[in-house]
């Protein structure tokens, strides 16, 4: 979930930044404007619910530099947040879907940016840097948040999957499972995510989550994505004959962490373009939504693995004191700026572009 007024009313300002009209010496001006469209009221754009995780992706992370500890969000710190949000405005977000038919980068097809356009926007997001299919309380997680009206929607690897425990999130009336296939056989499979993924029973397990989907009659959606590491169009559309004639959302996802793997050397396997939203223009999380790490930690978006910048921790305070802290004014302001160290995260380990790389006389 993301505060989609602020995307609406900034979007003039947007793309006159983008078309380089600014300098560095507008940049307080500009942040100026950008803080005076925040809402004081945070978003919270996920909730890691646990950081466990079973697999060893590539274009993970997690797989290298994970450091905290490993742990289930507690029960208590799980309540605290969600008494403090609330469902999408109805009337803001009819609002914003028609913004976003006429303004915004959107596919007649299911894809990446409709997804996030439409689903995103108004779900709390309940994975993180773990395996959501881990989380034993997950079910009843997503119980309270229906019972809030407020829809959810989580990734998970098709491997882990147990029908027992899906029926479980059947039952909880989740909106959204999304299966991150990203192959499309065994060899392939493990060469992406790692040596416990197996492409034929991940099939398999996913056939077996329609029927029994069918069967509850339940109304979650399944959506299944394949990462687009090859650019191959041949690839991209055996994966959609998979399912064609099934209950499903499939699209195609962009490869994501770049940085890591041109760390890794393994940048010259990832050929896939990427194609979402933020791809030519800057991220607008430290303004729109809020991220929390298992342990109640207020983060600013899904990328910050290790805490580098915590606002606050939703233990010790609300989340509308931590969204509108100092420290958060802090980080929005090296948006706009270049005066931070070679290790600030929004440059040194993010594929998206922060503001500053928009001026004139910063431009790459």
């Amino acid at each position: 979930m993301y505060d989609t007024e602020f995307f609406r009313n900034t979007f003039k300002l947007k793309q006159d930044i983008i078309s380089f009209k600014y300098s560095s010496k507008q940049s307080k001006d500009i942040l100026s404007k950008l803080n005076t469209k925040r809402n004081p009221i945070p978003f919270v754009f996920n909730i890691e619910t646990t950081n466990y995780c079973n697999m060893s992706c590539v274009m993970c992370q997690r797989t290298t530099d994970f450091k905290r500890t490993l742990q289930h969000m507690e029960e208590d710190t799980f309540h605290a947040i969600v008494e403090q949000i609330e469902p999408q405005n109805k009337t803001l977000f009819r609002r914003w879907q028609e913004f976003s038919d006429s303004a915004l980068s959107r596919e007649k097809f299911p894809s990446e940016n409709n997804f996030y356009f439409d689903i995103v926007s108004k779900c709390i997001t309940l994975h993180g840097f773990g395996e959501p299919l881990l989380d034993p309380n997950l079910p009843e997680r997503i119980s309270i948040l229906t019972r809030k009206s407020i829809p959810t929607y989580f990734s998970c690897n098709p491997c882990n999957i147990r029908l027992d425990f899906i029926e479980k999130l059947f039952e909880s009336k989740t909106g959204y499972i999304k299966f991150a296939l990203d192959s499309l056989d065994d060899h392939e499979a493990k060469e992406i995510r790692g040596k416990k993924a197996d492409f034929i029973k991940s099939y398999q397990r996913i056939l077996e989550v329609l029927t029994l989907k069918e069967r509850m009659k339940a109304d979650t959606v399944i959506v299944l994505t394949m990462l687009d590491f090859f650019r191959d169009r041949n690839r991209i559309n055996r994966f959609f004959d998979l399912w064609k004639g099934k209950d499903v959302y499939p699209y195609i996802k962009s490869v994501d962490n770049k940085w890591l793997l041109k760390r890794k050397s393994e940048i010259k396997k990832t050929k896939g373009e990427n194609k979402s939203h933020y791809n030519k223009q800057y991220c607008e999380y430290a303004w729109t939504s809020m991220t929390i790490l298992a342990d109640g930690s207020v983060v600013p978006c899904t990328q910050d693995m290790n805490g580098a910048w915590t606002f606050g921790n939703v233990n010790d305070s609300s989340l509308k004191d931590i969204w509108n802290s100092e420290k958060y004014d802090e980080f929005r302001s090296l948006q706009l700026s270049k005066d931070f160290t070679k290790e600030f995260i929004c440059h040194s380990k993010c594929d998206w572009d922060i503001v500053s790389y928009y001026f004139t006389d910063y431009a790459k």
